[in-house]
């Protein structure tokens, strides 16, 4: 067993009698299995006959139990936690496993300027549970149902779609914390390949896009963590069942005249470090069979000034080629008759800084996607599974575009958020623009974007209510300009 995890079981012992003059003691339990995994660690505040305040030390406790918590495999930390994921809550296991019930309502709506509108209702229910480990292993799954209501093209008229699906049914493993191997439905949190429906941290949805595949974590040494997956078909959410294709199949987008054509999946590697508390470095390797290979890396450098101000520097970069039968360089061009859209080679570079400043935060950020004449858009990079979801990592996606869906070109974005509440109370405010290459006809040339957005939690609850305001500015031929309000109330119990 790794030697830090042996003298935290120590402290952990020993702190209810260094600590014995508390105001409260916390015990700590460990159980260990006979293979010397950890299968359950609970915290538990216990009254005490003294009441002597002793703050620091319990500060020097919960800096111990952070960490401990931090660490991406360890008895905290569920990686196919579908309602974690999405909403930001913990998973402590117990002696019979964990579990989380999650509740959402979503409604949302496109106000176009030429009058058409295109409402979205959604309700939907997600249960999530994993057993306890024997010998290492559990089993988990997740069992999601939901109605959508959308608006057909009349004014009133809508379509409804009923969905139950077990999103999730996976068997898991771990060794001593140091390795994990996930198959089944399972949940992927890479950049590029992704499950979550909706952008990370912002609209804290039930919603997910799973995967059939296998997924496996090393935690090489505490601060070096390899992670790798190969994934054969796609669940898309409202779908009943998982298929061969990706998301250009059903958004449209440049790719919209591929049809049916389906592909074999995707592999991805790629290795997360943080040689210090302030500095992260990700580097991955991607093949999305018959799109694209992609090599990506991202660099995040946190610069604390003093208590209150801080600045954070983040520096990105990407590049495609052709993978397999190029699905791209085979595809029409939409309008076109005659000209395929080519094949992949694409290029992208991103900067970030940031300062924050109490409660909050002022970023700026830039991107820029090329590459050469006659490439799939000119240098464009393709996306398969987070295009139309804003999902990836480009450091200039906002709500609802991405210069990595669009084509080449570049986007800027500028944004401050605040907090207030002690943080139940999150504001934002963006504005982005993106200016693209363009290659056929239909497609936009330049897009601006203007985002608020306003997310509460009631204190001392999992309820959260989040809305979100869009308005988008393009071109008529690409659509016409339009606003997106958007409100989601989620619960978990």
């Amino acid at each position: 067993m790794n030697r830090n995890y042996l003298w935290f079981i120590l402290f952990v012992i020993l702190s209810p009698v260094l600590h014995a003059a508390e105001s409260a003691v916390f015990s700590d339990l460990i159980e260990i299995n006979e293979s010397g995994h950890k299968v359950k660690y609970k915290r538990v505040k216990e009254p005490s006959q003294d009441a002597i305040d002793n703050s620091q030390a319990e500060a020097g406790e919960d800096m111990d139990i952070k960490a401990f918590k931090n660490s991406y495999i360890s008895p905290y930390n569920y990686t196919q936690d579908p309602i974690a994921y999405n909403m930001g809550t913990s998973s402590v296991a117990g002696p019979n496993g964990t579990y989380h019930v999650g509740l959402s309502q979503i409604s949302t709506t496109n106000i176009n300027l030429n009058s058409q509108n295109a409402a979205r209702f959604d309700e939907t229910v997600e249960a999530w549970g994993q057993t306890q480990r024997w010998g290492g292993f559990a089993l988990g799954g997740a069992l999601q149902s939901g109605v959508i209501m959308e608006q057909t093209g009349q004014p009133n008229t809508y379509g409804t779609t009923g969905i139950i699906f077990p999103t999730q049914v996976y068997a898991d493993w771990e060794y001593k914390d140091a390795f994990e191997i996930t198959g089944g439905n399972i949940l992927l949190t890479t950049p590029w390949v992704n499950s979550i429906s909706s952008f990370p941290g912002a609209t804290y949805a039930n919603q997910n896009n799973t995967f059939q595949g296998v997924t496996a974590n090393l935690q090489v040494m505490p601060n070096l963590l390899l992670t790798g997956f190969r994934v054969f078909s796609y669940l898309q959410f409202p779908d009943n069942g998982f298929s061969s294709t990706t998301l250009y199949n059903t958004m449209g987008g440049p790719l919209q005249n591929m049809g049916s054509t389906s592909t074999p999946g995707a592999t991805g590697a790629g290795a997360t470090w943080n040689p210090s508390s302030n500095y992260t470095l990700n580097a991955w390797f991607y093949q999305f069979y018959d799109y694209a290979d992609m090599w990506y890396a991202d660099n995040n450098y946190h610069l604390p000034l003093s208590t209150a101000t801080s600045f954070d520097f983040g520096v990105q970069a990407l590049t495609q080629n052709a993978n397999g039968s190029s699905i791209p360089a085979n595809t029409l061009a939409p309008g076109s008759s005659t000209q395929n859209l080519g094949g992949v080679s694409g290029n992208a570079v991103g900067m970030k800084f940031a300062v924050n400043v109490g409660h909050n935060t002022v970023t700026l950020a830039y991107n820029n996607v090329f590459g050469a004449n006659g490439s799939y858009l000119n240098g464009g990079i393709v996306t398969p599974y987070t295009f139309g979801l804003e999902t990836d990592p480009l450091y200039t996606t906002p709500a609802l575009n991405s210069i990595a869906e669009l084509g080449s070109g570049s986007a800027y974005l500028i944004k401050d958020s605040m907090s207030f509440l002690d943080n139940s109370l999150k504001a934002s405010l963006a504005f982005s623009q993106f200016f693209v290459n363009q290659v056929y006809a239909t497609q936009a040339n330049q897009i601006t974007e203007y985002d608020a957005a306003l997310q509460y939690t009631i204190p001392n609850t999992t309820l959260n209510f989040w809305s979100r305001l869009v308005y988008v500015s393009q071109p008529d031929y690409a659509g016409g300009s339009f606003l997106q309000p958007r409100l989601i109330v989620n619960y978990t119990f």
